[in-house]
């Protein structure tokens, strides 16, 4: 197999390199990645992010062991790319490193090009309310944690048996509301996250350091990233555990001026739960009767 090449002449296996082609930024990683290597590779990644390219491609070729750090690293590189509405695929995923992924509920954010396909005769063929409600938000719950613990690394306060007054909730105050809308023959409805730009303001700045320049786009870039982690963290784990069928999706955005295309339902059909932060509280809301 043609190694890919470097900036430098002559790349040693344990180097990162690239090329370009044809539009496509292919990075190759070395086959571990250490905290020593991690300001270096910082550096690098922010120059690939302003490369005039159509789209990146990471290749993980042999890499099996990186720290806690790469993977923040390659996080706030999606973030950065999609600001300029660029996408990110990675191929060759050892089983570890897929491992480490899942756990930091970051399966989203590395896009990888395959999934597990799942031929199982007991899989949920219908949505019931009443009995697999609590197992979603105690899902959404747990990835929710996930992503402001492991990722913003913050604390979190919230409760699958905790939720919001909708006449409580202040509306007035939200900037930024980012959406999946789940619309299958298993379940129908929509999960939202809504946020003042002052708090989404200080989760960037947690994720991405005080240094970065933050303008509406990051920030807009930011809210979808954070349900992008959460939904894709709790889609997963419900999938393979509980044997839900919710399909993958990319959170939109939507912006003050359109709030009003957003068709809420009432309680108990509405359901509102409050995400508390050291740095801002934001919501989740979980509608059965918008789609």
């Amino acid at each position: 197999m043609t190694s890919l090449p470097s900036a430098s002449p002559s790349p040693q296996p344990s180097e990162l390199s690239s090329r370009t082609l044809h539009g496509v930024h292919y990075i190759k990683l070395p086959s571990a990645i250490v905290d020593s290597q991690l300001p270096e590779m910082i550096s690098t990644f922010k120059a690939f992010a302003a490369l005039p390219v159509e789209m990146h491609v990471i290749d993980f070729g042999k890499l099996t062991k990186a720290t806690s750090g790469f993977y923040r690293l390659i996080q706030t590189f999606e973030v950065q790319l999609k600001t300029r509405n660029l996408k990110m695929l990675s191929i060759n995923i050892d089983e570890s490193i897929s491992d480490q992924i899942h756990q930091m509920s970051l399966q989203a954010t590395f896009n990888q090009t395959r999934e597990k396909l799942r031929a199982n005769p007991n899989v949920k063929s219908v949505f019931n309310e009443a009995k697999n409600k609590k197992t979603l938000f105690k899902y959404l719950v747990n990835a929710a944690h996930e992503a402001v613990q492991l990722t913003l690394q913050s604390t979190l306060s919230c409760d699958e048996n905790y939720f919001s007054k909708v006449e409580l909730v202040p509306y007035g105050d939200i900037d930024l509301i980012s959406y999946v809308t789940v619309n299958n023959d298993f379940v129908k409805c929509e999960f939202r996250l809504l946020a003042s730009k002052a708090v989404i303001t200080k989760l960037a700045q947690a994720m991405l350091g005080p240094e970065q320049e933050l303008d509406d786009e990051l920030l807009e870039s930011m809210a979808q990233e954070l349900l992008n982690m959460i939904y894709g963290h709790a889609k997963s784990n419900l999938n393979d555990k509980e044997l839900f069928r919710l399909p993958s999706a990319i959170p939109q955005i939507l912006r003050k001026p359109d709030f009003e295309k957003v068709k809420r339902s009432k309680p108990p059909v509405l359901t509102v739960m409050p995400m508390v932060t050291p740095l801002g509280s934001f919501y989740i809301e979980i509608d059965f009767g918008s789609v």
